[in-house]
Parts: C-alpha cells; sequence; structure tokens
C-alpha cells in the first residue's frame, strides 16, 4: 500500500514562553490526565498581578492562542496542572514588561508577520470541511493505489543440511493434522532446525512472499493453511519443510481505518487550491538580477 503523503505546507503557531502547552494539541495523547477543577468559569478569578485581575477567561485565550487549538480551555484540564499553567501565565505578563520593547525591531515584525501567516494558515486548514461522501468517493477511486494490502503467509519450517533428513521428517509428519501437527512441527524444529527460528519451533510469523526466496515462497504459496510440504524444498540455505498455518489474499484496508487520513489529506489539496488561486491573483513584477 502507498502513503498519502500529508505535507508540512501548515506551519502551526510557535509555542514559545509556554513550555507546559507544547505537543498538547487538545488534550488527545497529551499524557495530561485526571480531573478538572470544579467550579471554574470564565469569570473566576486566578491571580492578581499589580492590581490587575487574571480571569479564566484571559488564560484561556492565551492557551488558545499559542496553541492554535480553539478547543483548550482550562476548565477541562487536569486540576493538578492549573496552578502550573497560571504561574507560567504571569511569569510570561512579567518577562513582557522587559521584552516589549523588542517589539520595534525589524526581526519582531518579521516573526510577527509570519506567526500570522502561520496562524491563518491553521485556521483555514481547520475551517475546510470535507463529508463522508467526498471521503468515500476518494477511498473508491484510489482503492488500488493507496490501499490494497499485499498477499501475506504464516508459516513455520525447518531447515536441514541434507534432503534425507527432511524427508525423515516429512515421514513423521504426515497423517497429522491441526494441533497435533503444529505441536509436533514445532517440537521437531527445535530439536533438528538449523535456522535462527528453530527456537521458536520454526515460527516464521506472517510474511510478503516476495520476501522470501523464490523456491520457498513458490512451495508456501501452493500450500493451503494447516498443510506441510510433501518434498523438501531447497535453497541455498539448506532444505525446507514448511508448514502453512494461515494466508491473507489482496485486499483493501477497511474506510473506517483510513477515513480520517483521507479527510487530512482532501483538507489540504483544497487550502493548497485556495492558496495557488491566491498566488495567481497577485499583480507582482520581479526585478531580480540575472547574475
Amino acid at each position: 500500500m502507498k502513503k498519502i503523503i500529508i505535507g508540512s505546507m501548515i506551519s502551526a503557531a510557535a509555542l514559545f514562553a509556554f513550555p507546559g502547552m507544547q505537543g498538547m494539541g487538545g488534550m488527545q495523547g497529551s499524557g495530561m490526565i485526571g480531573k478538572p477543577l470544579k467550579g471554574l468559569t470564565n469569570n473566576t478569578v486566578l491571580a492578581t498581578l499589580d492590581g490587575k485581575k487574571i480571569t479564566v477567561g484571559e488564560l484561556n485565550a492565551y492557551l488558545q492562542g499559542i496553541t492554535g487549538d480553539n478547543r483548550i480551555k482550562l476548565q477541562e484540564l487536569p486540576a493538578q496542572h492549573v496552578k502550573k499553567f497560571v504561574s507560567q501565565y504571569v511569569n510570561t505578563l512579567e518577562l513582557y514588561k522587559k521584552a516589549k520593547s523588542v517589539e520595534k525591531t525589524p526581526q519582531f515584525k518579521a516573526a510577527k508577520m509570519k506567526l500570522a501567516v502561520d496562524m491563518w494558515l491553521k485556521n483555514r486548514y481547520q475551517n475546510i470541511k470535507i463529508s463522508d461522501k467526498e471521503a468515500k468517493a476518494f477511498y473508491e477511486k484510489n482503492k488500488d493505489v493507496y490501499f490494497k494490502t499485499t498477499p501475506k503467509i504464516k508459516a513455520r519450517h525447518i531447515l536441514v543440511k541434507n534432503e534425507a533428513e527432511a524427508q525423515k521428517l516429512i515421514n513423521e509428519l504426515k497423517g497429522l493434522k491441526g494441533k497435533a501437527l503444529e505441536e509436533k512441527f514445532a517440537k521437531l524444529a527445535k530439536e533438528y532446525s538449523i535456522g535462527p527460528s528453530k527456537v521458536n519451533g520454526g515460527e516464521l510469523g506472517w510474511f510478503n512472499p516476495k520476501q522470501m526466496v523464490p523456491a520457498f515462497s513458490k512451495a508456501a504459496e501452493k500450500l493451503k493453511p494447516g498443510q506441510i510440504t510433501l518434498k523438501p524444498v531447497h535453497t541455498r540455505f539448506g532444505y525446507h519443510v514448511i508448514l502453512v498455518e494461515g494466508k491473507q489474499n489482496n485486499s483493501y484496508m477497511p474506510f473506517a481505518k483510513v477515513k480520517a487520513q483521507i479527510i487530512n489529506y482532501l483538507k489540504q489539496l483544497k487550502l493548497k487550491d485556495e492558496l495557488q488561486k491566491i498566488q495567481s491573483s497577485e499583480n507582482v513584477k520581479y526585478s531580480i538580477p540575472n547574475s
């Protein structure tokens, strides 16, 4: 299956000056687990700095601004983190008294412009809507390109040095079926196999037939689950006895499993088209020297 590449077209707003929020992306996967603090409203006063009251609403606006995620609210964050966030915000306000002098510098103006563009891009991306119908249509149209899975085989093998020994092992396994065959095969693999998988009873797990040498793959592909090779399979490694335990034929990844990935991809395509229209409408003339 080919991967849908999610490009880096969108540059998120920088999370400077508030390390406690870095990587949150909302609450999902942030590791911030715990019950929220009860009784908080946007008007709840959390601290007073130089006589000015700092409220939950003010801090929420700050958290949402630096993360670019409007879902983040102090009322929903674990109680044990609230004091840390308030303290960090107060520290930021104190430092800003000293730092605001840089706002007149060209570097700050350039950084401000870049940040504004980043936030605008992120907001545009978040506001793009992709319907289930659009996502499903993309899935159906591109099933063979992006979502097709490769055939796989689950097998065990016993590897020995000569054909006669391999045939002797096959004769011991003939007539066995089901669990009895698997248990006997694993026992013989541990006892006689010279391959590294012997410690696991010859278990190879699931593999793409193309990963194996041709003779081995060809023999395994002919077997049904629960069958063994009735003749030793010769490769450059020696002689193999193969037991196929399972098979997965060509199939497709379920739509539900890739739906979110498709939606993200289509949102980026729409944003890219929007940016191209903006760029194509620009009235610009370049006068860059050739050399």
